[in-house]
């Protein structure tokens, strides 16, 4: 096998799933009716409804049954979640609530509590976990930044993998195959004492893809070691991933229309390998839970483009220590965690072709402390603050040297609070201050300029909400708004062609999903979500742009599954996923006097499962819909360019079980 081997099994081992509800109807559904422990809600597990707000849970199952090929296609199944391909790569742009192209910067993504999301303007890297080795994934919207600090302005996404349990016999094993020359294989084995316990999962993906040069190797290899002690467990999980992918780059408007396959890069292509240590606990100590998470990670990656290599590599440090005392004061009772977080990256970039050299160190440490409080059978309250300093240095040396450094210290807060209205219904309403700081690409001058030192980015947010349960039906209803200063964003030329602080901006949407039993095999899961991005005042390159839509935020997305079960072991589903247009990237002016165009894709899937046996089917994209969720505009010749979206997709896969937990 290869180095290493998740993410793309995730592509293969999840490829014959039922397509859960577009925007997370059956998913809400999954959250309230699943009585497992969350651990986004306050960085220890805790039962769902101990939580002040919602955490909608997308379990292993609901990822098994919904088709889809890796993560990020599952994320752009639930509701508020944008998905674009702005490169070619598997790891697409993960925008939570419409931040556009600064997406990935605005939505947190954790893999068992330790962050994911890179200190660069790349993607996570979920290519490189395996959605085979996923047990649930947990989703925070619009919170996050009390607990885990900067970045999460959008929301938090927890993605939670398998680990041994006591007495654990298990194995699996998997295969999946496609057009597109698309096969792959997984491998996932158990076995556990009542002290001792061992996991291992490896994946393999090839594929040609849907595009001219746009091949890839995907291998995947992670592994938990856990010890159950008396008082709590400790866990140690590696995990590698390794990644080879040829570059097609973008399509014109002329291409598209002509070869929408092509390639005009045929020579272009990136190497990615990842690696990823952790070592956690929590301990008892009385009423009192003391945890400790100490985790290491590396990201190395070397792409031939323009010409030129451009070589990258980044290490991640971190250490989280905390604590949770349950206390009473009256009638109240208390949940109180408090914790610190200290991290360093350090990032190094080089670029022989034109002789660059670029280091950055950023330094954090912070501090949080969280209080939940039950003031009666009905009504809890949450309330949180976050102080963090933050030390940035940067070295550049190209034409000259530049060195720059500067230390801030940035605060997040949290109120919240959830009342039962009665025994079906409750509703829940948030407000709170988060942050982002600048990541190492957007202050980078590259020997040209000198380097950006831009300002933190602060938002004022709140939320409320209805949550629905009843006989057959589950609902939900969140109004939120994110008022935003120093957005950080880069504005390409001719206005600006630099990372910058914007003028002041909003967000705000509205988002709808439920789920409805209408005969004992008939499910109709169906949600919108109304989303508005644009400037409240200022200008940017000289040009007013106050009122004006904020690019790449589709103002409505909608999404409706039919699931139908004709036979005990059978399940088949009809997906169908609605777009709404949006403004082109480059576009803040809205001048462009085009936008993307609106789509609707509809995707198949059928499974059959019999003892150890699970085969599952797939046609993703049926209707052979030709659209892009990424385009920039060229202001100047008034045409665009754009990254085409794979037609009719078929996908076959075939798993047996030795075992069941």
């Amino acid at each position: 096998m290869r180095r290493s081997i998740a993410a793309g099994l995730g592509l293969a081992s999840s490829a014959f799933f039922f397509i859960s509800d577009n925007v997370s109807g059956a998913d809400l559904v999954a959250a309230l009716a699943v009585p497992t422990v969350v651990v986004t809600g306050n960085r220890f597990d805790e039962k769902r409804a101990d939580l002040p707000v919602g955490v909608q849970i997308v379990t292993a199952d609901d990822i098994g049954r919904s088709g889809a090929l890796t993560l990020p296609e599952v994320l752009a199944r639930q509701a508020g979640f944008t998905v674009r391909d702005n490169s070619g790569s598997p790891n697409r742009q993960i925008d939570l609530r419409g931040f556009g192209i600064s997406g990935d910067q605005n939505t947190l993504i954790l893999v068992n509590g330790q962050r994911l999301s890179e200190n660069e303007t790349t993607p996570a890297d979920l290519a490189s976990v395996s959605l085979a080795d996923v047990e649930r994934i947990e989703i925070l919207r619009g919170s996050g930044a009390v607990l885990y600090g900067g970045g999460a302005t959008g929301g938090t996404v927890n993605i939670i993998t398998r680990g041994p349990r006591p007495g654990d016999r298990s194995a699996r094993l998997g295969a999946t195959a496609g057009n597109y020359g698309t096969y792959g294989a997984t491998a996932s084995a158990s076995v556990a004492s009542e002290r001792l316990g061992l996991s291992v999962n490896a994946s393999s993906l090839a594929s040609d893809n849907y595009r001219v040069n746009n091949d890839l190797r995907q291998d995947n290899l992670s592994a938990e070691l856990a010890w159950f002690g008396d008082r709590g467990p400790v866990t140690l999980r590696v995990a590698s991933g390794n990644q080879d992918l040829r570059l097609p780059g973008s399509r014109s408007e002329a291409e598209l229309a002509t070869d929408r396959r092509g390639t005009a890069n045929p020579n272009d292509f990136m190497s990615l390998d990842s690696a990823r240590v952790a070592v956690a606990t929590v301990q008892r100590v009385g009423d009192a839970e003391l945890a400790l998470d100490v985790g290491h990670r590396e990201r190395k990656s070397r792409s031939y483009q323009f010409g030129g290599f451009n070589d990258v590599n980044g290490r991640v440090v971190n250490v989280a220590p905390r604590v949770r005392l349950p206390f009473a004061t009256g009638q109240v009772s208390h949940r109180l965690v408090a914790g610190l977080d200290w991290d360093e990256w350090d990032f190094d970039n080089r670029i022989p072709s034109f002789g660059y050299n670029g280091k950055a160190l950023q330094r954090n440490l912070a501090a949080y402390v969280q209080d939940a409080m039950r003031i009666s059978p009905d009504l809890t309250v949450s309330v949180g603050a976050r102080e963090q300093r933050v030390r940035t240095a940067l070295s550049e040396q190209s034409f000259g040297q530049q060195d720059a450094s500067k230390e801030r210290t940035v605060r997040a807060w949290e109120l919240a609070a959830r009342q039962n209205l009665d025994a079906e219904w409750l509703a829940y309403a948030k407000t709170g201050r988060s942050f982002r700081m600048p990541v190492v690409d957007e202050i980078r001058g590259f020997g040209f300029v000198p380097p950006a030192l831009l300002e933190p980015q602060v938002s004022r947010d709140w939320e409320m909400g209805l949550e629905g349960v009843g006989e057959g039906r589950r609902l939900r209803l969140a109004v939120f708004r994110s008022n935003l200063e120093n957005e950080i964003m880069y504005v390409p030329p001719p206005l600006l062609g630099a990372n910058t602080n914007l003028p002041p901006t909003r967000r705000e949407g509205v988002e709808v999903d439920g789920q409805f039993t209408l005969a004992p095999d008939l499910t109709l899961a169906a949600s919108y979500a109304w989303i508005r991005a644009r400037f409240r005042d200022g200008l940017i390159g000289g040009t007013n742009v106050t009122g004006k839509e904020i690019p790449l935020v589709p103002r409505h997305r909608a999404g409706a599954t039919l699931s139908w079960q004709p036979a005990p072991g059978w399940q088949s589903s009809v997906t169908v996923t609605h777009t709404g247009s949006q403004v082109y990237d480059n576009d803040q002016t809205n001048s462009f006097g085009r936008r993307i165009a609106s789509f609707t894709v509809v995707d198949l899937a059928a499974a059959w499962d019999s003892g150890p046996w699970v085969l599952r089917a797939a046609v993703l994209n049926a209707t052979s819909e030709e659209y892009h969720t990424y385009a920039i505009a060229n202001l100047t010749t008034g045409s665009f360019n754009a990254y085409p979206a794979a037609l009719r997709t078929f996908l076959l896969s075939a798993s047996y079980r030795f075992d069941r937990r």
